[in-house]
């Protein structure tokens, strides 16, 4: 799918928090896998229609979305098999090194997915004034779709200027500025927000373009470790933010895409002076 300027360039139709009071989603939960992280996350629907689920209410995906993802929200995870024809932004909130990263994914025949661009990272004020906002409307006693537009409409157009800017404007001068390597940051990002799950190496390699055999020797290259490797510590970082939350063993091997709650207690002991170390990568 190409992208086209008229996709950044419509207006914000709705604005989804998940803690909208309940009833305001009410579609089919039924066929929807789900994902908690400790980051917050963003998507817009650019073009496509479908549905989505946020904090267990399902809500129709049409363009002009935004949905906000807060932390440790359950969300979708990954698309569904009757998902098609769909072109996505989707954009992390980096709070500790204050600034905003994102992808633009477009979704093909069986929900399979493939990343558009790989460049996006808007510079810290978005992040500052997005977060301040989100945290100021979380402090409402009742947060309703028109009191979520009040708050965060107008930052919220301003990021999807911003990201129209680089994907249209900017790109010479984001490669003459960008010293690493854009497609790996984007398959980090990936890897980051799906806790680890669901990321074997052919995936990741449909994700990127390239080959599995190119992708795992150019990951190497650029992060100086394994694709498996990347994967532990993020899986490490995830089993201490979560362990601190009291989720159960289960949920956690479940969250981090171990088959049963046993190979993630064997992983689990491999790793264990990790996880209690505070490691993060």
């Amino acid at each position: 799918m190409e992208l086209q300027e008229r996709f950044f360039r419509q207006e914000i139709k709705q604005i989804v928090t998940g803690r909208f009071p309940a009833g305001q989603g009410d579609g089919e939960l039924k066929g929807f896998l789900s994902s908690t992280h400790p980051a917050r996350e963003m998507l817009f629907i650019l073009d496509g229609n479908s549905s989505y689920m946020l904090n267990d209410k399902v809500y129709d995906a049409l363009p002009g979305t935004f949905f906000l993802i807060d932390h440790w929200e359950p969300h979708a995870f990954g698309y569904r098999k009757k998902d098609h024809g769909l072109l996505h932004l989707w954009l992390n909130l980096n709070e500790k090194e204050q600034f905003i990263s994102g992808n633009i994914l477009t979704v093909g025949s069986g929900g399979e997915f493939k990343s558009l661009c790989h460049r996006l990272r808007l510079s810290p004020e978005y992040q500052t004034m997005l977060s301040r906002r989100w945290n100021c409307l979380n402090e409402e006693k009742e947060i309703t779709p028109e009191k979520t537009a009040e708050f965060l409409k107008v930052p919220l157009e301003a990021v999807l200027d911003e990201v129209f800017f680089q994907v249209f404007h900017a790109d010479a001068a984001l490669a003459e500025r960008d010293k690493g390597d854009a497609v790996i940051e984007s398959i980090k990002r990936h890897i980051r927000m799906s806790n680890g799950r669901d990321c074997s190496l052919d995936r990741l390699a449909r994700l990127s373009g390239f080959s599995k055999y190119y992708l795992s020797h150019r990951f190497v290259r650029y992060e100086g470790r394994t694709i498996g490797s990347y994967i532990d510590q993020i899986r490490i970082q995830y089993t201490r933010e979560a362990m601190k939350r009291g989720l159960r063993q289960k949920e956690i091997a479940y969250e981090l895409g171990f088959s049963t709650p046993s190979n993630f207690w064997s992983w689990l002991q491999k790793h264990h002076d990790e996880v209690h170390a505070a490691v993060i990568p």
